[in-house]
């Protein structure tokens, strides 16, 4: 059974449903699949969840579309939902800008003639792959339209819920608030690889009720120099608390590409610590 699978059948039926509610804004979904628990395995979730997701009604349709971005617009709040949208549009490019007016103005046909968000499941798809689902899209009819928009819901739904509920990532961090003495929650936090040319970023995260951030990228990563990135400055203010970092920078070396390495931090607003931990 994966750590994530056990912290999800361990959570509190608040806590799990709150989960359930980052991969879906559909609370009767969400309880359905709670109910359920204990699972014996991450498969045995995600059919529950496909079969409490066939149908949704035109209301729960509209609730969970009114939580998406839309398409190429970047979220930056620190809840799970935002994670989990920068996570699945990491490979739009929003900084070609020919590619930023396309979807722009995609993203408006498709609202005038829909009245609502473009969605589809960004995860694994390149911008041009997108805009050519757009434009064919923008030929259905209403009704075509409507039932395609509530298989990309319940597509993404299953696939965040997946992400979740799988093995811990290669890389996983644990943060404590050393002033408070209690779990840094909701700290926005970025994963790169570091080289001469510069960084390349891998996953974003925000730690959970514990502090802990354990779905940063795949469960395994190549040999080389990475980068943690603690949005140290934003954790602050969000509670009105001066700080004198604005973020906290960790580089240190993945040596074992089958060896799972945890970084945490010892945070206050003016000092923090580090080490490799297990």
């Amino acid at each position: 059974m994966s750590e994530g699978l056990t912290r999800f059948n361990q959570l509190s039926r608040a806590g799990a449903r709150d989960l359930l509610e980052t991969c879906a804004a559909v609370p009767r979904w969400a309880e359905e699949v709670e109910r359920r628990r204990p699972y014996d395995d991450v498969e045995q979730v995600l059919t529950v969840a496909r079969i409490a997701a066939e149908p949704w009604d035109e209301a729960e349709i509209d609730a969970a579309l009114a939580r998406h971005p839309r398409i190429g617009e970047r979220t930056h709040g620190q809840q799970a939902e935002a994670a989990h949208s920068r996570r699945e549009q990491s490979g739009v490019d929003t900084s070609d800008t020919t590619v930023a007016q396309q979807l722009r103005a995609g993203n408006h046909a498709y609202e005038e003639r829909f009245g609502h968000v473009f969605l589809i499941r960004a995860a694994g798809r390149s911008a041009e792959e997108i805009l050519q689902s757009l434009q064919e899209r923008l030929g259905n009819d209403p009704g075509t339209e409507r039932r395609i928009a509530a298989e990309q819901l319940r597509e993404i739904a299953v696939l965040r819920l997946e992400q979740e509920l799988q093995m811990t990532s290669h890389i996983t961090t644990h943060v404590l608030d050393a002033v408070r003495g209690t779990p840094a929650v909701g700290l926005g936090l970025t994963l790169a690889r570091h080289d001469a040319e510069g960084s390349t970023q891998i996953a974003t995260g925000v730690t959970d009720s514990d502090g802990r951030a354990r779905d940063l990228g795949p469960p395994a990563l190549e040999p080389g120099t990475y980068r943690l990135i603690f949005a140290t400055g934003e954790y602050f203010a969000a509670q009105q608390r001066p700080a004198f970092y604005p973020q906290v920078t960790i580089d240190f070396v993945v040596e074992d590409s089958q060896q799972h390495y945890h970084v945490p931090i010892l945070l206050s607003p003016y000092a923090y610590s580090t080490y490799r931990g297990s």
